[in-house]
């Protein structure tokens, strides 16, 4: 394995483009393509799933009747777009069911390099899988280390800042997919800074559809910067990520620049994805876990539950408890998504909290509300991060105080291959557009075999096209 390392005086990203660019598929260990068939499983499953769910249709026809040149396959609608275009409408799509993976400091990462790499596809001839899978990994690894640097989830979301870094991950695979040279990578990488938007909580508190819609003008950005810089546009590459201008600068806070190159091309972050199980915030899924436990290991059942107080780390806080009257009586899909009392109440009463959650039928349900009602909860900075520490009193008089910390699905309890296909079947019915059980093995197969695959569109995107 090559290790990539600051050379001279250079900005940290002039290294992340050396790696993205020199590192080809056969220098990927086997451990890392493995975990990127998986990440890619997953994504295209909750693309599937949240193909149809609020704001996506709006966003459809948008990019339809603004038309242009027919370059990339619009899934689930048909047709073709420009590739750009392509990316504001199928960003959402992934992220729309909030059950897509994530890394404990940098935040959501899969649903925004697949979606931009689905849809610069039809920026190429073709694209076979050993390249789609290359260009993955490396978005990936850029992602993760420019949001740890950041300091996306221990600092940031603290302070109501959830970074603009997501970016340079989307620019990172493209450019990798469309066989950019160093010089070329690096202008599209300073191109993308002067591109970085606020990434406020305030989308998230209380949540809006800007949640979800904020990833397609991620994705549409990244390519945008992408052309523009084959077109011969220069950014400014000196300081991308560090120095005066840099990235880092805007933060509040002190970041930490190291992450950004260690061990860089030897050690591969993006195996330290964590992947949902839970349609929520992930905020919310170590409280979902704890009522769960609690409730299999003391054999209770919610009319026997009294009260429930969860202690959440200040990044939980302000993710799924403020504002307070929103998060206790949340009334749209984003705002339930988004609401710690809701995730608990509907995991006890149903065991289980995904898409079904969330119909007009379910957040109206009274059962959940009431119990929502007895749901407490307190910021404590003493818990970790994604943790919880939930104190359940029964109406018997027992109290129950569990911490919980490495859900299903955390790189220290992680999926097994088995759990990835059953998650992505357990999508398959919320597709805008009908799947046959064909096309779903089919497509199963291609994507944990996607080493063998020639044509990357005719295998991901194809078969979830009408007319195809």
């Amino acid at each position: 394995m090559t290790k990539f390392a600051i050379q001279n005086s250079e900005d940290p990203m002039s290294t992340l483009c050396r790696m993205a660019v020199q590192t080809d598929y056969d220098d990927l260990p086997a451990e890392v393509v493995r975990h990127a068939k998986h990440t890619l499983l997953d994504c295209m499953a909750v693309m599937i799933g949240g193909s149809g769910m609020d704001g996506i249709p709006a966003i459809v026809d948008l990019v339809k009747d603004k038309g242009g040149a027919p370059q990339s396959v619009l899934p689930f609608y048909g047709g073709r777009v420009p590739a750009a275009e392509a990316a504001l409408a199928i960003g959402p799509m992934p992220r729309a069911m909030d059950c897509g993976d994530l890394h404990e400091e940098a935040g959501h990462i899969s649903e925004y390099i697949v979606a931009s790499l689905l849809a610069a596809t039809g920026l190429r001839p073709d694209v076979t899988g050993k390249e789609f899978l290359t260009a993955l990994v490396v978005g990936q690894e850029t992602l993760i280390r420019v949001g740890s640097a950041y300091k996306v989830i221990s600092t940031a979301v603290k302070s109501h800042d959830c970074g603009g870094h997501y970016i340079f991950g989307a620019v990172a695979a493209i450019g990798k997919l469309l066989g950019f040279s160093q010089e070329l990578l690096e202008n599209a990488q300073g191109i993308a800074r002067t591109m970085t938007q606020p990434h406020t909580m305030a989308i998230y508190a209380p949540a809006t559809l800007m949640v979800r819609v904020h990833h397609g003008l991620v994705c549409q950005s990244a390519i945008t910067a992408c052309l523009l810089a084959e077109k011969g546009i220069t950014g400014p590459r000196r300081e991308v990520l560090t120095g005066p201008n840099g990235y880092l600068r805007t933060a509040r806070w002190e970041t930490d620049a190291e992450p950004l190159t260690r061990d860089l091309g030897e050690r591969w972050e993006s195996t330290n994805i964590t992947t949902k199980g839970y349609s929520a915030c992930y905020f919310s899924h170590s409280s979902i876990d704890g009522i769960l436990d609690q409730m299999r290991t003391h054999g209770f059942g919610p009319d026997d539950i009294a009260t429930v107080h969860i202690d959440v780390s200040t990044s939980g806080w302000r993710a799924v408890c403020e504002p307070t009257d929103v998060k206790w009586h949340p009334r749209t899909v984003p705002e339930c998504q988004f609401s710690l009392p809701y995730a608990v109440a509907t995991a006890a009463i149903d065991k289980s909290v995904f898409v079904q959650s969330y119909t007009d039928e379910a957040r109206q349900r009274q059962d959940v509300r009431e119990l929502m009602s007895r749901i407490s909860a307190a910021e404590d900075p003493s818990v970790s991060d994604w943790g919880a520490r939930l104190t359940t009193t029964l109406r018997d008089g027992r109290t129950i105080t569990t911490e919980h910390v490495y859900v299903k699905g955390h790189p220290n309890n992680p999926f097994s291959e088995q759990d990835f296909v059953d998650k992505f079947r357990k999508c398959v019915p919320y597709s805008v557009h009908p799947l046959d059980e064909q096309v779903v093995d089919t497509m199963i197969h291609d994507v944990l075999y996607l080493d063998k695959v020639d044509d990357v569109v005719a295998s991901l995107l194809l078969p979830l096209t009408p007319g195809n």
